[in-house]
Order: C-alpha cells, then sequence, then structure tokens
C-alpha cells in the first residue's frame, strides 16, 4: 500500500501470500497475539514478511497505517502513546537505522512505552549482504538505548512473547522489541 494509506479492505493486500500460507502461519500467529492483547492500530513499513500480519491484523478489525520511513511510524506510535493508546510498530530491522535518532531523542528519554516488532534480516540464511550489518548490529543497537529484545524462534514462543513483550511496554518498561527470527521461516 502506499506511504500514508490506512488498510480498509484487506482483501487488497497480500490476499495470495495469505491464502499460500495457511490459517496456521506465524503470521497469523503474531497478527492474532496482538489482537489478543487488545491492540486495535499498528503502524508499519511494509515489508514481505509482515505483509500476512497486516492483512489478518486489518480482517481482525485493527486500524493499520503504512508510512514511508521507520522514524515516522516511531513518530506517529509515540503520538498515540501520548494519548493512551498501544500502538506496535511493525518493520524490518534494516529499518531500525532509519528509527535510531527517534528512540533515542524522542522514546526513550522522555518514557514513551512504543512496542517494536521487528522481522529479522541479515541473519542465519541472509542471502542479501547489504541486509547484514544492520541484522547483526540489531540486539545490540536496540540494547544501546536500553530497549529490551525478546527473540521468537517458533511458532509456539509467539503468543506468550508478544504478551509479555507488550504487558512489559503497558506495565511501565516502556520500549521493548520483539525480533521475529528467520527460524520462524525455516520451521514453516
Amino acid at each position: 500500500p502506499p506511504a500514508g494509506y490506512v488498510i480498509k479492505d484487506p482483501k487488497s493486500i497480500a490476499v495470495r501470500s495469505l491464502r499460500k500460507m495457511g490459517a496456521r502461519s506465524w503470521q497469523q500467529a503474531v497478527a492474532g497475539a496482538l489482537l489478543a492483547a487488545g491492540v486495535r492500530t499498528v503502524a508499519i513499513v511494509p515489508d514481505g514478511r509482515l505483509d500476512a500480519v497486516q492483512v489478518a491484523l486489518a480482517k481482525g478489525g485493527c486500524t493499520v497505517r503504512t508510512l514511508t520511513r521507520e522514524d515516522e511510524c516511531i513518530g506517529y506510535a509515540a503520538g498515540r502513546a501520548l494519548a493512551g493508546d498501544l500502538t506496535p510498530v511493525l518493520m524490518q530491522c534494516s529499518g531500525l537505522g532509519n528509527a535510531l535518532n527517534t528512540l533515542g531523542s524522542l522514546v526513550v528519554p522522555y518514557g514513551i512505552g512504543v512496542p517494536l516488532v521487528l522481522s529479522m534480516r541479515g541473519t542465519l540464511g541472509e542471502r542479501n549482504p547489504s541486509q547484514v550489518p544492520i541484522g547483526q548490529a540489531t540486539r545490540a543497537l536496540l540494547a544501546s538505548l536500553g530497549i529490551p529484545a525478546y527473540s521468537i524462534r517458533t511458532r509456539e514462543q509467539i503468543p506468550y512473547t508478544v504478551k509479555g513483550m507488550l504487558d512489559n511496554v503497558s506495565g511501565g518498561l516502556l520500549t521493548a522489541a520483539v525480533l521475529l527470527e528467520p527460524e520462524l521461516e525455516m520451521a514453516g
């Protein structure tokens, strides 16, 4: 979808990939965990691994706000947090570099809770060398800002890890992240 687009008709996006994956895919489980935790709005920079997540969220009644840059998503989610809404940001980890200034100069110092859901690239099985530097540095970059990160490698880890991260954010731990590791793809 184009930048700034709010998905109103989930059938218009990634339907073929959603059909191919079936109802028990890890993407469906991530969306289900977010919806079960009461998430009603997300901000996302479109990413192929997250397409089916955004479709499932929209089908579940969640407002999906697509933006062109990761720092815009962080700013959008921070504004919603200040208004009392828990708005996760979904993005590829390579976009973390674009979001560091917003995280480090707005979200962290002012204690604004923003949940992050990062699709990991540049790690196990990566074939694109341009993804490797940020992918390898993601956990350290988050740690340098004091943002805890929880890896998800199996479908079974999704419900409790997503809920736990969201509980951390809403309970006052402030910003936290889940890392959707490449093993999720390998497990099917």
